[in-house]
């Protein structure tokens, strides 16, 4: 018989869900900051990136600048 097994990436956390309002609230505003974290740090690194590895992942010079010009919480 086959296992199936959930792999999660590396930075992922799992919780319990939360069972009350003020916890969900909690979580909610939890799991907006770590999403805004992570996208300026992406964004720093984009800013960083020569132009040989820009054409690697399909973006050109001026898709990244606009990138890195976004605020932290725009998608």
């Amino acid at each position: 018989m086959a296992t199936v097994t959930n792999i999660l990436p590396l930075n992922t956390i799992v919780i319990p869900a939360p069972t009350t309002t003020v916890a969900r609230a909690l979580v909610a505003t939890a799991v907006a900051v770590e999403t805004w974290a992570m996208r300026r740090s992406t964004r720093k690194h984009l800013k960083d990136m020569p132009d040989y590895l820009l054409q690697d992942i399909g973006l050109t010079h001026v898709q990244a600048d606009q990138e890195t010009r976004k605020v932290f919480w725009r998608a």
